[in-house]
């Protein structure tokens, strides 16, 4: 009986291991993470010092890792004791590229005895700084180009244009150019800037310089100051808005000319207020009298769109006539747009106090809506006044108020 179940306990063992191994040829198991996530790429820290990187002096006084210093059909490159920066020598550059069998003009400082130099981690913040100066003279350019080569042959190019200079011009006073590492173009050549073999200077066009104290410095780029500022103008809605008292807004008025067809200027021979008025005196009628007009902007001939208060406001001015009392003048006041279009309404009874224009100074209001469409309300020019016929009058305050 114990024999029998030793037997069925050895068949049982037999066929689990069978269904373990059928199993265990059908499933896979894979590795399992506990984050699966896709890792950011980590920023790569400032260093607190430069030499902790790389060795940052390329070139003082030191000419073991310098070549080129030579004189050639293009250049006479050579180390000077006469004029330096700092230290006891500087590198003294004459050349002329268009000398006759003149390829290549330049010099190359391998510094830190040629050991291959890793920049990629201060590419972004680490500029070569060198001063230089002329030899005689201004030049207002440093014909240079300035070239980081790696030692798989790869190359990145940098011109040294007058934005670096530390002033306008290279004269004979030493002076700091700064070329930012960030400027260099390093994808055309591919250059490797983990793997920095040399840097090479090499000379354009024509040029007599010195060099000297040249190397990696930490860099931030100025803070750029605007070169004009544009103006923050008052909102040219804002009412009541004055565009002619004792002269236009802000200067910006025009047609203020004396001739055969019109006599148009402020005048202080009669004015409604303040210590001068508008005098306008004309007649259009001959056929060489081709414009008789004034005109002003009053938010310095940029567009205003007028579309939110063309119902609600009005111009309003003072007006004293010369001519006999009546009911209109040949007087047109209307706008123009920047597409040049412009559009009127004549001076009529129901703009004037009273119904009349006369020989003293009255109120003059004419509504924004009663000047008819033809012209762009959302992209305004400036005011613009035709004169027709004969006439002679004084205008003064004239504003832009609400109705």
């Amino acid at each position: 009986m114990r024999g029998k179940q030793q037997q069925s306990n050895n068949k049982s063992s037999w066929l689990g291991l069978v269904v373990l191994l059928v199993l265990s040829s059908c499933v896979q198991f894979k590795p399992a993470t506990l984050y699966d996530g896709v890792e950011a790429t980590p920023v790569i820290p400032k260093p607190t010092d430069i030499a902790l990187i790389v060795e940052p002096v390329i070139y003082n006084d030191d000419v073991s890792d310098v070549w080129g210093l030579e004189k050639n059909l293009c250049q006479e490159a050579s180390v000077t004791e006469t004029v330096v920066y700092s230290g006891s020598h500087s590198l003294k550059l004459n050349w002329d590229r268009n000398a006759e069998g003149c390829k290549f003009a330049g010099i190359g400082i391998g510094w830190d005895g040629y050991a291959g130099k890793d920049l990629s981690e201060i590419m972004d913040y680490v500029a070569i700084q060198m001063h230089v100066r002329t030899q005689e003279g201004k030049s207002f350019g440093l014909p240079m180009v300035l070239t980081l080569e790696d030692y798989s042959g790869g190359m990145g190019f940098a011109y040294t244009g007058n934005k670096y200079f530390e002033r306008t011009t290279i004269d004979e006073e030493w002076q700091k150019v700064v070329i930012p590492l960030n400027s260099f173009d390093i994808e055309t050549e591919n250059l490797n800037p983990s793997n920095i073999k040399q840097l090479q200077i090499e000379l354009q066009q024509s040029g007599s310089f010195y060099i000297d104290d040249i190397s990696l410095v930490f860099y931030e780029p100025p803070v750029q100051v605007p070169w004009m500022e544009e103006e923050v103008l008052p909102n040219p809605l804002a009412l009541p808005i004055q565009i002619l008292d004792d002269g236009f807004i802000n200067d910006n008025g025009w047609g203020l000319i004396s001739d055969a067809c019109q006599q148009i200027e402020l005048s202080t021979q009669d004015r409604a207020q303040g210590q001068q008025s508008l005098y306008v005196k004309w007649d259009a009628r001959s056929e060489d009298c081709n414009l008789t007009a004034f005109g002003a902007t009053w938010n310095k001939w940029r567009p205003v769109d007028l579309t939110s208060i063309r119902q609600t406001a009005a111009f309003q001015f003072k007006l004293k006539s010369m001519s006999t009392p009546s009911g209109s003048l040949p007087i047109n006041v209307g706008f123009e747009d920047y597409d040049r279009a412009k559009v009127f309404v004549g001076l009529k009874s129901d703009f004037v106090t009273g119904g009349q224009y006369q020989n003293s100074w009255e109120t003059v209001t004419i509504p924004l809506s009663s000047i008819p469409d033809g012209v762009d309300y959302t992209r305004i020019k400036q005011l613009y006044v035709t004169l027709e016929g004969k006439g002679e009058v004084y205008i003064d305050d004239w504003r832009l108020v609400k109705k």
